[in-house]
Protein backbone atom coordinates (compact mmCIF):
# COMPACT_ATOMS: atom_id res chain seq x y z
CA UNK A 1 0.00 0.00 0.00
CA UNK A 2 1.33 3.54 -0.84
CA UNK A 3 1.88 5.71 2.51
CA UNK A 4 -0.59 8.93 1.74
CA UNK A 5 -1.99 12.00 3.45
CA UNK A 6 0.92 11.90 6.49
CA UNK A 7 2.51 15.21 5.40
CA UNK A 8 1.60 19.12 5.74
CA UNK A 9 1.72 20.87 2.89
CA UNK A 10 2.75 24.20 4.62
CA UNK A 11 4.75 26.86 3.07
CA UNK A 12 6.62 24.71 0.34
CA UNK A 13 3.83 24.65 -1.70
CA UNK A 14 3.49 28.19 -2.29
CA UNK A 15 7.50 28.88 -2.95
CA UNK A 16 7.77 25.99 -4.99
CA UNK A 17 5.09 27.45 -7.07
CA UNK A 18 7.04 30.67 -7.35
CA UNK A 19 9.59 28.85 -8.27
CA UNK A 20 7.77 26.95 -10.63
CA UNK A 21 6.72 30.09 -12.43
CA UNK A 22 10.01 32.28 -12.48
CA UNK A 23 11.53 28.84 -14.25
CA UNK A 24 8.83 29.04 -16.93
CA UNK A 25 9.31 32.81 -17.44
CA UNK A 26 13.16 32.50 -17.48
CA UNK A 27 12.55 29.85 -20.46
CA UNK A 28 10.26 32.06 -22.24
CA UNK A 29 12.41 34.93 -21.82
CA UNK A 30 15.45 32.85 -22.99
CA UNK A 31 13.79 31.52 -25.85
CA UNK A 32 11.75 34.64 -27.40
CA UNK A 33 15.83 35.04 -27.85
CA UNK A 34 16.26 31.92 -29.73
CA UNK A 35 18.91 32.97 -32.82
CA UNK A 36 17.23 31.20 -35.68
CA UNK A 37 14.15 32.72 -37.27
CA UNK A 38 11.57 30.55 -38.52
CA UNK A 39 10.68 28.40 -40.52
CA UNK A 40 13.60 25.99 -38.91
CA UNK A 41 13.79 22.55 -36.90
CA UNK A 42 16.21 24.15 -34.83
CA UNK A 43 13.58 24.67 -31.96
CA UNK A 44 13.33 20.89 -32.21
CA UNK A 45 16.60 20.32 -31.76
CA UNK A 46 16.60 22.47 -29.18
CA UNK A 47 13.22 21.42 -27.29
CA UNK A 48 14.57 17.57 -27.40
CA UNK A 49 18.20 18.42 -25.60
CA UNK A 50 16.76 20.72 -23.16
CA UNK A 51 13.72 18.42 -22.69
CA UNK A 52 16.17 15.63 -22.27
CA UNK A 53 18.45 17.31 -19.90
CA UNK A 54 16.02 18.26 -17.32
CA UNK A 55 14.41 14.91 -17.42
CA UNK A 56 17.75 13.82 -16.80
CA UNK A 57 17.75 15.95 -13.88
CA UNK A 58 14.28 15.05 -12.35
CA UNK A 59 15.66 11.37 -12.70
CA UNK A 60 18.65 12.54 -10.44
CA UNK A 61 16.20 14.13 -7.81
CA UNK A 62 13.82 10.97 -7.76
CA UNK A 63 17.05 8.95 -6.99
CA UNK A 64 17.91 10.99 -4.10
CA UNK A 65 14.13 10.21 -3.02
CA UNK A 66 14.06 13.63 -1.03
CA UNK A 67 13.77 16.29 -4.32
CA UNK A 68 12.74 19.37 -2.27
CA UNK A 69 12.39 22.91 -3.75
CA UNK A 70 14.62 21.91 -6.43
CA UNK A 71 11.68 19.90 -7.87
CA UNK A 72 9.81 22.70 -8.50
CA UNK A 73 11.82 24.80 -10.96
CA UNK A 74 12.43 21.80 -13.22
CA UNK A 75 8.87 20.78 -13.51
CA UNK A 76 8.04 24.52 -14.40
CA UNK A 77 11.44 24.65 -16.99
CA UNK A 78 10.11 21.47 -18.53
CA UNK A 79 6.54 22.60 -18.96
CA UNK A 80 8.13 26.28 -20.47
CA UNK A 81 10.58 24.02 -22.63
CA UNK A 82 8.11 21.61 -24.29
CA UNK A 83 5.87 25.13 -25.12
CA UNK A 84 8.40 28.08 -25.27
CA UNK A 85 10.84 27.00 -27.56
CA UNK A 86 8.80 25.73 -30.72
CA UNK A 87 6.77 28.80 -29.94
CA UNK A 88 10.15 31.40 -29.93
CA UNK A 89 9.46 33.49 -33.45
CA UNK A 90 5.46 34.15 -32.83
CA UNK A 91 3.79 35.94 -30.27
CA UNK A 92 0.85 34.11 -30.32
CA UNK A 93 -0.20 30.82 -28.44
CA UNK A 94 -0.87 27.06 -30.38
CA UNK A 95 -3.70 28.11 -32.62
CA UNK A 96 -3.08 31.46 -33.05
CA UNK A 97 -5.85 33.16 -33.46
CA UNK A 98 -8.53 31.08 -34.94
CA UNK A 99 -10.98 28.82 -33.02
CA UNK A 100 -11.79 29.75 -29.50
CA UNK A 101 -8.48 31.29 -29.40
CA UNK A 102 -9.94 34.48 -30.88
CA UNK A 103 -12.53 34.01 -27.70
CA UNK A 104 -9.99 34.17 -25.40
CA UNK A 105 -7.76 36.87 -26.71
CA UNK A 106 -10.74 38.95 -26.43
CA UNK A 107 -10.96 38.51 -23.29
CA UNK A 108 -7.78 39.18 -21.94
CA UNK A 109 -7.83 42.20 -24.02
CA UNK A 110 -10.75 43.56 -22.39
CA UNK A 111 -9.80 43.38 -18.94
CA UNK A 112 -5.91 45.11 -20.21
CA UNK A 113 -8.41 47.76 -21.01
CA UNK A 114 -10.37 48.19 -18.04
CA UNK A 115 -10.42 46.45 -14.75
CA UNK A 116 -14.37 46.15 -13.85
CA UNK A 117 -16.35 42.48 -14.23
CA UNK A 118 -17.50 42.45 -17.85
CA UNK A 119 -19.17 40.27 -20.35
CA UNK A 120 -16.26 39.32 -22.96
CA UNK A 121 -18.08 41.15 -26.20
CA UNK A 122 -21.19 42.63 -25.04
CA UNK A 123 -21.19 46.44 -23.62
CA UNK A 124 -23.25 46.23 -20.18
CA UNK A 125 -24.00 42.81 -19.44
CA UNK A 126 -21.96 40.95 -16.70
CA UNK A 127 -19.97 37.79 -16.86
CA UNK A 128 -20.97 34.84 -18.17
CA UNK A 129 -17.66 33.35 -18.99
CA UNK A 130 -15.97 32.57 -15.69
CA UNK A 131 -13.28 35.82 -15.93
CA UNK A 132 -10.69 35.27 -13.10
CA UNK A 133 -8.01 33.73 -15.17
CA UNK A 134 -8.57 36.61 -18.09
CA UNK A 135 -8.70 39.50 -15.62
CA UNK A 136 -5.33 38.70 -13.88
CA UNK A 137 -3.68 38.58 -17.68
CA UNK A 138 -5.37 41.43 -18.57
CA UNK A 139 -4.50 43.47 -15.57
CA UNK A 140 -0.68 41.85 -15.44
CA UNK A 141 -0.27 43.08 -19.33
CA UNK A 142 -1.94 46.49 -18.27
CA UNK A 143 0.42 47.14 -15.43
CA UNK A 144 3.54 45.75 -17.94
CA UNK A 145 2.09 48.42 -20.44
CA UNK A 146 1.67 45.55 -22.87
CA UNK A 147 -1.18 44.66 -25.58
CA UNK A 148 -3.41 42.82 -23.86
CA UNK A 149 -3.24 39.66 -27.00
CA UNK A 150 0.19 39.02 -26.24
CA UNK A 151 -0.24 38.39 -23.27
CA UNK A 152 -1.44 35.48 -23.67
CA UNK A 153 1.34 33.53 -24.89
CA UNK A 154 3.14 34.02 -21.76
CA UNK A 155 0.19 33.43 -19.77
CA UNK A 156 -0.80 29.74 -20.67
CA UNK A 157 2.59 28.63 -20.94
CA UNK A 158 2.98 29.60 -17.51
CA UNK A 159 0.06 28.33 -16.06
CA UNK A 160 0.65 25.03 -17.33
CA UNK A 161 3.94 25.28 -15.11
CA UNK A 162 1.95 26.27 -12.27
CA UNK A 163 -0.73 23.69 -12.73
CA UNK A 164 2.19 21.34 -13.19
CA UNK A 165 3.38 22.56 -9.89
CA UNK A 166 0.31 22.43 -7.86
CA UNK A 167 0.19 18.26 -8.18
CA UNK A 168 3.56 17.62 -7.37
CA UNK A 169 2.79 19.33 -4.18
CA UNK A 170 -0.65 17.69 -3.44
CA UNK A 171 1.04 14.44 -4.43
CA UNK A 172 3.96 15.51 -1.92
CA UNK A 173 1.01 15.57 0.87
CA UNK A 174 -0.08 11.64 0.00
CA UNK A 175 2.75 9.66 -1.46
CA UNK A 176 6.52 10.11 -0.69
CA UNK A 177 8.27 13.02 -2.42
CA UNK A 178 10.56 10.21 -4.44
CA UNK A 179 6.83 8.89 -5.93
CA UNK A 180 5.43 12.36 -6.14
CA UNK A 181 8.20 13.67 -8.84
CA UNK A 182 7.17 10.94 -11.84
CA UNK A 183 3.03 11.65 -10.79
CA UNK A 184 4.09 14.65 -11.57
CA UNK A 185 6.07 14.74 -14.57
CA UNK A 186 2.87 12.21 -15.57
CA UNK A 187 0.60 15.11 -15.25
CA UNK A 188 2.42 17.36 -17.44
CA UNK A 189 2.61 14.74 -20.00
CA UNK A 190 -1.19 13.82 -19.43
CA UNK A 191 -1.67 17.35 -21.22
CA UNK A 192 -0.30 16.44 -24.11
CA UNK A 193 -2.27 13.45 -24.74
CA UNK A 194 -4.44 13.54 -27.99
CA UNK A 195 -7.19 13.92 -28.39
CA UNK A 196 -7.99 15.93 -25.17
CA UNK A 197 -5.15 17.76 -25.34
CA UNK A 198 -5.19 19.78 -21.77
CA UNK A 199 -2.94 22.18 -23.08
CA UNK A 200 -5.11 23.46 -25.25
CA UNK A 201 -7.41 25.60 -22.27
CA UNK A 202 -4.55 26.36 -19.90
CA UNK A 203 -6.93 28.63 -17.48
CA UNK A 204 -8.65 25.12 -17.62
CA UNK A 205 -5.59 22.64 -17.02
CA UNK A 206 -4.61 24.47 -14.08
CA UNK A 207 -8.50 23.58 -12.62
CA UNK A 208 -7.94 20.27 -13.86
CA UNK A 209 -3.99 19.19 -13.05
CA UNK A 210 -4.90 19.03 -9.10
CA UNK A 211 -7.64 17.36 -9.12
CA UNK A 212 -6.34 14.11 -9.02
CA UNK A 213 -4.24 14.68 -5.84
CA UNK A 214 -7.16 16.40 -4.44
CA UNK A 215 -9.82 13.85 -5.36
CA UNK A 216 -7.66 11.36 -2.88
CA UNK A 217 -7.58 14.22 -0.34
CA UNK A 218 -11.26 14.62 -0.42
CA UNK A 219 -12.32 10.95 -0.26
CA UNK A 220 -9.98 10.48 3.20
CA UNK A 221 -11.85 13.39 4.13
CA UNK A 222 -15.40 12.01 3.42
CA UNK A 223 -14.66 8.70 4.50
CA UNK A 224 -12.67 10.05 7.97
CA UNK A 225 -13.92 9.35 11.44
CA UNK A 226 -13.08 13.21 12.18
CA UNK A 227 -13.81 15.33 10.17
CA UNK A 228 -10.63 16.99 8.95
CA UNK A 229 -11.86 20.66 8.60
CA UNK A 230 -8.34 22.07 7.01
CA UNK A 231 -9.11 19.67 3.97
CA UNK A 232 -12.70 20.29 3.30
CA UNK A 233 -11.98 23.78 3.91
CA UNK A 234 -8.86 23.44 0.80
CA UNK A 235 -11.65 21.37 -1.23
CA UNK A 236 -14.07 24.75 -0.81
CA UNK A 237 -11.43 27.02 -1.45
CA UNK A 238 -10.41 25.13 -4.89
CA UNK A 239 -14.14 24.77 -5.74
CA UNK A 240 -14.84 28.08 -5.23
CA UNK A 241 -11.58 29.25 -7.36
CA UNK A 242 -12.68 26.31 -10.04
CA UNK A 243 -16.31 28.40 -10.25
CA UNK A 244 -14.10 31.89 -11.11
CA UNK A 245 -11.71 29.87 -13.50
CA UNK A 246 -13.85 27.19 -15.14
CA UNK A 247 -17.00 26.68 -14.33
CA UNK A 248 -17.83 23.74 -16.24
CA UNK A 249 -14.97 21.90 -14.01
CA UNK A 250 -16.55 23.52 -10.62
CA UNK A 251 -20.01 21.50 -11.39
CA UNK A 252 -18.07 18.37 -12.20
CA UNK A 253 -15.89 18.41 -9.43
CA UNK A 254 -19.31 18.85 -7.07
CA UNK A 255 -20.26 16.11 -9.20
CA UNK A 256 -17.47 14.17 -8.17
CA UNK A 257 -17.48 14.80 -4.36
CA UNK A 258 -21.03 13.73 -4.24
CA UNK A 259 -20.06 10.40 -6.20
CA UNK A 260 -17.63 9.93 -3.51
CA UNK A 261 -20.30 10.49 -0.85
CA UNK A 262 -22.53 8.29 -2.12
CA UNK A 263 -20.02 5.84 -2.06
CA UNK A 264 -19.11 6.11 1.63
CA UNK A 265 -22.75 6.29 2.69
CA UNK A 266 -22.82 2.74 4.69
CA UNK A 267 -19.43 4.17 5.93
CA UNK A 268 -20.42 7.13 7.42
CA UNK A 269 -23.95 7.93 7.04
CA UNK A 270 -26.06 10.68 5.26
CA UNK A 271 -26.01 13.07 8.04
CA UNK A 272 -22.16 13.24 8.34
CA UNK A 273 -21.41 13.18 4.77
CA UNK A 274 -24.35 15.89 4.21
CA UNK A 275 -22.17 17.99 6.88
CA UNK A 276 -19.04 17.68 5.24
CA UNK A 277 -20.57 18.55 2.32
CA UNK A 278 -21.81 21.90 2.79
CA UNK A 279 -19.08 22.77 4.98
CA UNK A 280 -17.60 22.44 1.10
CA UNK A 281 -20.34 24.26 -0.33
CA UNK A 282 -19.79 27.51 2.61
CA UNK A 283 -16.51 27.88 1.71
CA UNK A 284 -17.10 28.11 -2.23
CA UNK A 285 -20.12 30.04 -1.92
CA UNK A 286 -18.70 33.82 -1.58
CA UNK A 287 -16.54 32.77 -3.97
CA UNK A 288 -18.82 31.45 -6.62
CA UNK A 289 -21.11 34.65 -5.83
CA UNK A 290 -17.94 37.62 -6.86
CA UNK A 291 -18.50 36.36 -10.61
CA UNK A 292 -22.22 34.44 -10.62
CA UNK A 293 -24.04 37.04 -8.32
CA UNK A 294 -23.82 39.65 -11.07
CA UNK A 295 -24.99 37.16 -13.32
CA UNK A 296 -28.06 35.69 -11.41
CA UNK A 297 -29.35 38.93 -10.45
CA UNK A 298 -29.01 39.72 -14.44
CA UNK A 299 -30.43 36.84 -15.77
CA UNK A 300 -33.08 36.04 -12.97
CA UNK A 301 -35.40 38.63 -14.06
CA UNK A 302 -35.23 37.99 -17.58
CA UNK A 303 -36.13 34.28 -16.76
CA UNK A 304 -32.67 32.39 -17.03
CA UNK A 305 -32.27 32.49 -20.90
CA UNK A 306 -30.46 29.29 -22.09
CA UNK A 307 -26.92 28.96 -22.22
CA UNK A 308 -26.24 28.52 -26.17
CA UNK A 309 -22.43 27.38 -24.79
CA UNK A 310 -24.52 23.93 -23.86
CA UNK A 311 -25.52 23.70 -27.29
CA UNK A 312 -22.28 21.93 -29.05
CA UNK A 313 -21.22 19.01 -29.75
CA UNK A 314 -17.63 18.10 -31.01
CA UNK A 315 -16.13 15.47 -32.57
CA UNK A 316 -14.08 14.26 -29.09
CA UNK A 317 -17.70 14.15 -27.27
CA UNK A 318 -19.46 11.68 -29.90
CA UNK A 319 -17.33 8.98 -28.11
CA UNK A 320 -15.85 7.96 -24.58
CA UNK A 321 -12.39 8.65 -24.16
CA UNK A 322 -10.71 4.67 -24.29
CA UNK A 323 -6.98 5.71 -24.01
CA UNK A 324 -5.98 2.52 -22.43
CA UNK A 325 -6.67 0.41 -25.80
CA UNK A 326 -3.98 2.91 -27.81
CA UNK A 327 -1.20 0.74 -28.99
CA UNK A 328 1.53 3.12 -27.39
CA UNK A 329 3.56 3.52 -24.08
CA UNK A 330 1.20 6.51 -22.81
CA UNK A 331 -1.58 3.68 -23.64
CA UNK A 332 -0.05 1.09 -21.93
CA UNK A 333 0.35 2.87 -19.01
CA UNK A 334 -3.23 3.90 -19.00
CA UNK A 335 -4.07 0.59 -19.36
CA UNK A 336 -1.64 -0.23 -15.88
CA UNK A 337 -3.45 2.34 -14.25
CA UNK A 338 -6.70 1.23 -15.17
CA UNK A 339 -5.86 -2.17 -14.18
CA UNK A 340 -4.52 -1.22 -10.93
CA UNK A 341 -7.39 1.09 -9.85
CA UNK A 342 -10.07 -1.81 -10.37
CA UNK A 343 -7.34 -4.60 -8.46
CA UNK A 344 -6.32 -2.38 -5.79
CA UNK A 345 -9.99 -0.32 -4.56
CA UNK A 346 -11.50 -3.19 -2.84
CA UNK A 347 -8.48 -2.60 -0.04
CA UNK A 348 -6.56 0.54 -1.05
CA UNK A 349 -8.17 4.24 -0.16
CA UNK A 350 -6.05 5.70 -2.48
CA UNK A 351 -6.78 3.24 -5.34
CA UNK A 352 -10.79 3.73 -4.33
CA UNK A 353 -10.51 7.83 -4.52
CA UNK A 354 -8.43 7.87 -7.99
CA UNK A 355 -11.31 5.13 -9.24
CA UNK A 356 -14.39 6.97 -8.01
CA UNK A 357 -12.59 9.87 -9.69
CA UNK A 358 -12.24 8.27 -13.19
CA UNK A 359 -15.83 6.84 -12.56
CA UNK A 360 -17.10 10.11 -12.61
CA UNK A 361 -15.53 11.15 -15.32
CA UNK A 362 -16.88 8.62 -17.37
CA UNK A 363 -20.41 9.32 -16.11
CA UNK A 364 -20.23 12.44 -16.50
CA UNK A 365 -19.73 11.51 -20.44
CA UNK A 366 -22.55 9.30 -19.95
CA UNK A 367 -24.81 12.49 -18.77
CA UNK A 368 -23.28 14.62 -21.36
CA UNK A 369 -24.46 11.81 -24.19
CA UNK A 370 -28.18 11.70 -22.90
CA UNK A 371 -28.55 15.01 -22.48
CA UNK A 372 -28.44 15.71 -26.18
CA UNK A 373 -31.76 14.00 -26.10
CA UNK A 374 -32.95 17.31 -23.81
CA UNK A 375 -30.95 19.75 -26.53
CA UNK A 376 -28.16 20.44 -24.32
CA UNK A 377 -24.59 19.15 -23.55
CA UNK A 378 -22.43 19.24 -20.50
CA UNK A 379 -19.66 19.17 -22.36
CA UNK A 380 -18.04 16.53 -21.70
CA UNK A 381 -14.83 16.36 -23.50
CA UNK A 382 -13.81 19.27 -21.14
CA UNK A 383 -13.38 16.53 -18.45
CA UNK A 384 -10.96 14.68 -20.73
CA UNK A 385 -7.72 16.09 -19.45
CA UNK A 386 -8.76 15.01 -15.83
CA UNK A 387 -9.77 11.57 -16.95
CA UNK A 388 -6.36 11.22 -18.97
CA UNK A 389 -4.39 12.92 -15.29
CA UNK A 390 -5.89 10.37 -13.37
CA UNK A 391 -5.44 7.50 -15.80
CA UNK A 392 -1.39 8.50 -15.87
CA UNK A 393 -1.36 9.18 -12.48
CA UNK A 394 -2.97 5.55 -11.81
CA UNK A 395 -0.61 4.20 -14.25
CA UNK A 396 2.79 5.71 -12.41
CA UNK A 397 1.21 4.07 -9.06
CA UNK A 398 0.70 0.82 -10.85
CA UNK A 399 4.60 0.87 -12.02
CA UNK A 400 5.56 1.72 -8.85
CA UNK A 401 3.76 -1.24 -6.80
CA UNK A 402 5.38 -3.81 -9.16
CA UNK A 403 8.46 -2.80 -8.57
CA UNK A 404 8.45 -2.81 -4.86
CA UNK A 405 7.14 -6.41 -5.59
CA UNK A 406 11.12 -6.58 -7.68
CA UNK A 407 12.67 -4.84 -5.75
CA UNK A 408 15.80 -6.90 -4.88
CA UNK A 409 16.29 -7.50 -8.91
CA UNK A 410 15.80 -3.91 -9.65
CA UNK A 411 18.42 -1.09 -9.72
CA UNK A 412 16.62 2.05 -8.93
CA UNK A 413 19.03 4.09 -11.08
CA UNK A 414 18.07 1.77 -14.15
CA UNK A 415 14.42 2.45 -13.56
CA UNK A 416 14.95 5.91 -13.48
CA UNK A 417 17.00 6.26 -16.70
CA UNK A 418 13.97 4.25 -18.56
CA UNK A 419 11.59 6.09 -16.97
CA UNK A 420 13.14 9.17 -18.27
CA UNK A 421 13.68 7.85 -21.60
CA UNK A 422 9.76 7.10 -21.62
CA UNK A 423 8.74 10.53 -20.32
CA UNK A 424 11.04 12.01 -23.34
CA UNK A 425 9.75 9.80 -26.05
CA UNK A 426 6.53 11.09 -25.05
CA UNK A 427 7.21 14.94 -24.99
CA UNK A 428 9.15 14.21 -28.38
CA UNK A 429 5.66 13.38 -29.40
CA UNK A 430 4.27 16.79 -28.99
CA UNK A 431 5.64 18.70 -32.31
CA UNK A 432 3.93 15.94 -34.41
CA UNK A 433 0.62 16.28 -32.73
CA UNK A 434 0.27 19.67 -32.28
CA UNK A 435 2.00 20.28 -35.59
CA UNK A 436 -1.07 22.21 -36.66
CA UNK A 437 -1.30 24.66 -34.12
CA UNK A 438 2.17 25.26 -33.97
CA UNK A 439 2.09 26.30 -37.42
CA UNK A 440 -1.03 28.27 -36.63
CA UNK A 441 0.41 29.64 -33.85
CA UNK A 442 2.84 31.89 -36.75
CA UNK A 443 -0.08 33.00 -38.44
CA UNK A 444 -2.40 36.39 -39.01
CA UNK A 445 -1.92 38.81 -35.96
CA UNK A 446 -4.57 41.71 -35.16
CA UNK A 447 -5.16 44.00 -38.16
CA UNK A 448 -2.96 46.61 -36.58
CA UNK A 449 -4.08 49.26 -40.12
CA UNK A 450 -7.77 48.54 -39.03
CA UNK A 451 -7.54 49.62 -35.63
CA UNK A 452 -5.36 52.66 -35.90
CA UNK A 453 -8.14 53.75 -38.89
CA UNK A 454 -10.58 53.30 -35.98
CA UNK A 455 -8.43 55.32 -33.98
CA UNK A 456 -8.50 57.66 -35.98
CA UNK A 457 -11.87 58.42 -37.05
CA UNK A 458 -13.25 58.02 -33.96
CA UNK A 459 -11.29 59.84 -32.03
CA UNK A 460 -12.46 57.39 -28.55
CA UNK A 461 -10.93 55.02 -27.05
CA UNK A 462 -12.33 51.04 -28.05
CA UNK A 463 -13.73 50.26 -24.79
CA UNK A 464 -16.00 53.09 -25.69
CA UNK A 465 -16.99 51.28 -29.39
CA UNK A 466 -19.57 48.85 -30.38
CA UNK A 467 -18.18 47.51 -33.70
CA UNK A 468 -20.06 45.34 -36.12
CA UNK A 469 -17.70 43.44 -38.35
CA UNK A 470 -16.72 39.68 -39.42
CA UNK A 471 -13.38 40.58 -39.16
CA UNK A 472 -12.47 38.61 -35.07
CA UNK A 473 -8.80 39.01 -34.78
CA UNK A 474 -9.93 42.98 -35.12
CA UNK A 475 -12.00 41.99 -31.54
CA UNK A 476 -8.92 40.53 -30.71
CA UNK A 477 -6.61 43.32 -30.87
CA UNK A 478 -8.33 46.04 -28.97
CA UNK A 479 -10.97 45.97 -26.52
CA UNK A 480 -14.03 47.02 -28.81
CA UNK A 481 -17.43 45.66 -27.56
CA UNK A 482 -19.36 43.76 -30.09
CA UNK A 483 -22.91 43.75 -32.10
CA UNK A 484 -21.92 40.10 -32.39
CA UNK A 485 -19.99 37.34 -31.47
CA UNK A 486 -18.13 35.09 -34.11
CA UNK A 487 -20.03 32.02 -32.86
CA UNK A 488 -23.75 31.59 -31.46
CA UNK A 489 -21.98 29.36 -28.43
CA UNK A 490 -20.10 32.20 -27.70
CA UNK A 491 -23.04 34.62 -26.96
CA UNK A 492 -24.13 35.61 -23.84
CA UNK A 493 -27.27 34.70 -22.82
CA UNK A 494 -29.29 37.84 -21.85
CA UNK A 495 -27.74 39.58 -25.35
CA UNK A 496 -30.34 37.83 -27.59
CA UNK A 497 -27.71 36.89 -30.32
CA UNK A 498 -30.29 35.47 -32.92
CA UNK A 499 -32.13 38.99 -32.35
CA UNK A 500 -29.35 41.19 -33.06
CA UNK A 501 -28.72 38.39 -35.93
CA UNK A 502 -32.14 39.33 -37.37
CA UNK A 503 -31.63 42.90 -37.37
CA UNK A 504 -28.85 43.11 -39.22
CA UNK A 505 -30.76 40.92 -42.10
CA UNK A 506 -33.26 43.71 -41.70
CA UNK A 507 -30.73 46.77 -41.84
CA UNK A 508 -29.74 44.58 -45.50
CA UNK A 509 -33.31 44.90 -46.93
CA UNK A 510 -33.11 48.79 -46.27
CA UNK A 511 -32.43 51.00 -49.42
CA UNK A 512 -32.67 54.84 -47.69
CA UNK A 513 -29.90 56.06 -45.64
CA UNK A 514 -32.38 58.35 -43.53
CA UNK A 515 -34.59 54.73 -42.31
CA UNK A 516 -31.22 53.19 -41.86
CA UNK A 517 -29.90 55.57 -39.13
CA UNK A 518 -33.43 55.98 -37.59
CA UNK A 519 -33.17 52.62 -37.31
CA UNK A 520 -29.97 52.57 -35.54
CA UNK A 521 -31.27 54.84 -33.53
CA UNK A 522 -34.40 53.12 -32.42
CA UNK A 523 -33.56 49.65 -32.61
CA UNK A 524 -34.04 47.25 -30.20
CA UNK A 525 -30.15 46.89 -29.31
CA UNK A 526 -27.35 49.18 -29.02
CA UNK A 527 -26.22 50.49 -32.01
CA UNK A 528 -22.66 49.72 -33.36
CA UNK A 529 -20.72 53.08 -33.71
CA UNK A 530 -18.43 51.41 -36.29
CA UNK A 531 -18.65 49.21 -38.76
CA UNK A 532 -15.69 47.36 -40.62
CA UNK A 533 -17.13 45.61 -43.51
CA UNK A 534 -15.66 43.84 -46.60
CA UNK A 535 -16.17 45.61 -50.17
CA UNK A 536 -18.55 43.23 -52.17
CA UNK A 537 -18.46 44.84 -55.66
CA UNK A 538 -17.11 47.80 -57.82
CA UNK A 539 -18.63 49.50 -60.20
CA UNK A 540 -15.60 50.55 -62.12
CA UNK A 541 -12.76 48.00 -61.11
CA UNK A 542 -9.35 50.18 -60.52
CA UNK A 543 -10.71 53.32 -59.59
CA UNK A 544 -12.03 54.73 -56.48
CA UNK A 545 -15.80 54.37 -57.09
CA UNK A 546 -17.06 53.28 -53.89
CA UNK A 547 -18.62 49.44 -53.98
CA UNK A 548 -22.37 48.94 -54.74
CA UNK A 549 -22.76 46.57 -51.06
CA UNK A 550 -20.58 45.60 -48.11
CA UNK A 551 -20.35 41.94 -47.26
CA UNK A 552 -20.63 40.16 -43.60
CA UNK A 553 -20.58 36.69 -42.67
CA UNK A 554 -23.33 36.04 -40.15
CA UNK A 555 -23.98 33.24 -38.10
CA UNK A 556 -26.60 30.82 -36.98
CA UNK A 557 -26.96 28.27 -34.39
CA UNK A 558 -27.31 24.66 -36.01
CA UNK A 559 -27.22 22.79 -33.12
CA UNK A 560 -27.11 19.76 -32.92
CA UNK A 561 -25.64 19.19 -36.48
CA UNK A 562 -22.28 20.06 -37.53
CA UNK A 563 -20.77 22.19 -38.72
CA UNK A 564 -22.47 23.64 -35.52
CA UNK A 565 -22.84 27.17 -36.71
CA UNK A 566 -24.67 27.94 -40.15
CA UNK A 567 -23.06 30.86 -42.37
CA UNK A 568 -25.55 34.02 -43.59
CA UNK A 569 -23.50 35.63 -46.10
CA UNK A 570 -25.36 39.13 -45.81
CA UNK A 571 -24.44 42.50 -48.28
CA UNK A 572 -25.49 45.94 -46.63
CA UNK A 573 -26.42 47.97 -49.73
CA UNK A 574 -23.73 51.19 -49.83
CA UNK A 575 -25.87 53.83 -50.21
CA UNK A 576 -26.93 52.94 -46.18
CA UNK A 577 -24.03 54.74 -45.53
CA UNK A 578 -24.54 58.40 -45.89
CA UNK A 579 -21.24 60.95 -46.45
CA UNK A 580 -23.45 63.21 -43.98
CA UNK A 581 -23.58 60.76 -41.54
CA UNK A 582 -20.80 58.49 -41.57
CA UNK A 583 -16.69 58.55 -42.28
CA UNK A 584 -15.42 56.13 -44.58
CA UNK A 585 -11.73 54.59 -44.75
CA UNK A 586 -11.01 51.77 -47.14
CA UNK A 587 -8.25 49.73 -45.35
CA UNK A 588 -7.27 46.28 -47.71
CA UNK A 589 -9.89 44.70 -48.50
CA UNK A 590 -12.39 46.47 -45.99
CA UNK A 591 -14.17 49.81 -45.48
CA UNK A 592 -14.27 51.45 -41.78
CA UNK A 593 -17.40 53.32 -41.34
CA UNK A 594 -17.94 55.44 -38.35
CA UNK A 595 -20.48 57.19 -37.09
CA UNK A 596 -20.09 61.11 -36.81
CA UNK A 597 -20.76 62.77 -33.95
CA UNK A 598 -24.82 64.34 -33.85
CA UNK A 599 -25.55 61.00 -36.53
Amino acid sequence: MVPWARRRLGPGLALGATLAVLAALAVQFAAARFPIAEPTRADTVATATSTAVLLAALARLTLRGRPGLAAYPLLGALAGCILALPLHGTPLFLGGLTSDNQFRTQYVTRYAAEAGLADVTFDGLPPLYPPAWFWLTGRAAHLAGAEGWTAYKPAAITTVALGTALAYGLWSRIVTPRLALPLAVATLLSAFQAPAFGVHEPYAWIVAAPMPPLAVLAHRALAARRAPRAVLAGCGLYLGIAALTYTLLAAFWAFALTLMALTLLRRRGPRALLLRLSAVAAVALPLALIVWGPYLAAALPAGMPPNPALRYIPVQQTSFPLPMTEPSVTGALCLAGTVWLLARAHRDALARALLALVAACYLWCLLSQLAVLAGASLLSFRVHPVLFAALYASGVLAAAEALRWRRERVRPAAVAAVAAVLALSAVQTVPDALRHEFDTAYGPRPPAELIRTIARETGRPPQELTVLTDNWRLMSGAAYHGYLTAEPVYAHPLADFAGRTEEVRAWSRLTDPAAFTARLDHGPYDAPDVFVLRRASHAIPHTDEPPHAYAIDLGRDNYPHQPNRISLPTTLPAALFSARDFARRDVGPYTVFARKKGA
